[in-house]
Formats: structure tokens, sequence, C-alpha cells
């Protein structure tokens, strides 16, 4: 089969692109509004860009009625928390998905707890295994959505999923929620190890 995009609609193009890049990380993003009302969304076009400096981004599609809050807060204050969704988080993470009014407090509505950064004035959530505070770099238009390029200046991390003999986060104790698809998701549970090859072997 081959499949032109200049020949489809953009919702059959959104169906097969979320269907070819899975699974996909989850940024969840805690921010404030101009008048100090929190918002928590999650965007699953988010990836690591560079750690030079430690930059990140997610993108914002528009909702049918304009900007998404989390867009309109990132643009006024220049400041978010990408806050990191695990196991335990999945079914609140979903209920902050919904596409409600400015006024309606995300984490009031999921029952989660909103605490304060410490280098940025946007909150994060408590519960999140780990959170990364961030300075808007750039905020690009792309399409009919905007990418918001972030520099992370703080990680709130949960110690047990912190090894410090690697440096690295315990992918087994973390156990991270990815996204794929329309309504589903996948659980990090079946961690296997692949070493890179050896430039140097000659056989």
């Amino acid at each position: 089969m081959q499949i032109d995009p200049g020949t489809l609609d953009q919702t059959s193009i959104y169906k097969l692109l979320i269907s070819s890049v899975v699974p996909r990380p989850i940024a969840w993003v805690s921010t404030y509004d101009a008048a100090g009302m929190p918002n928590l969304a999650p965007f699953s076009y988010f990836m690591a860009i560079t750690d030079q400096p430690p930059t990140i981004a997610f993108s914002c599609s528009p909702r049918a009625s304009g900007k998404k809050d989390t867009l309109t807060n990132v643009e006024a204050l220049g400041q978010f928390v990408v806050n990191i969704v695990d196991d335990d988080c999945a079914e609140q993470m979903n209920l902050t998905s919904g596409e409600y009014l400015p006024e309606v407090d995300e984490f009031a509505l999921s029952k989660l707890t909103a605490v304060p950064a410490t280098k940025v004035t946007a909150p994060r959530v408590a519960e999140a295994p780990i959170s990364m505070e961030c300075n808007v770099v750039k905020i690009l238009p792309v399409g009919r959505a905007h990418l918001t390029i972030g520099e992370v200046v703080h990680w709130h991390v949960r110690d047990d999923v912190y090894d410090p003999t690697t440096g690295r986060f315990d992918m087994h104790r973390l156990k991270p929620l990815g996204r794929l698809t329309g309504n589903l998701y996948s659980h990090i549970h079946q961690i296997f190890e692949m070493k890179r090859p050896n430039p140097d072997y000659r056989g």
C-alpha cells in the first residue's frame, strides 16, 4: 500500500501519524495563567532535543474554539513544568485531558497536589515521579500547531527512581506510561538491554 498525505484530509493524516510514531512519551504540562489559575494538560507530541543546555519540546495543536490554555499560558508567562506520567498517575492524567474552560482547575478536578516549583512560577505535580521546570526558549508555529521549546532549569525526582551509581533513572521503578493511538496507552514493564556495537570490531 502507498499513501500520499497530499490526497488525505487532516483527520486521516492525524490518525496515520499518531499510529506510526508509537509509543510516545507524555508531557504532562503544568502552568499558571496571568491571574494565577493553575492548568494541567497532557501532550504526546513531546521530545528531548539536546543536553547542552538541557532542552525539551512539546507541540500544542488548537482546539475547536482556538488556542489551548497551556499555549496561552506559556506565551504569557514564559514558563512551564513537564511532569512525567507513571502507571499510578494514568487515570488522573486522563482526567486532565478534557477540553475544559479556562476557569476549571485540573489539579482540583483530578485530586492532584499542585506544589510550588523552585526556579519557575508554574506549579508542579507532587505525585509525578519526575518534574522538569522549564523556561521558554522559543515558540514556533508549525502548520496548525505551536512547538514550545523549553530549557530545563531544575529537576524534581522521586528518590526511589534515581540510581546514583549510573546517574540514570531506574526504568523498572519509574514505569513511565506511553501513548499509542485512539484511547490506547502502553505500560513499559518488559524492559530488555542491547549494547551498541563496537565500531572497532573486525570479526
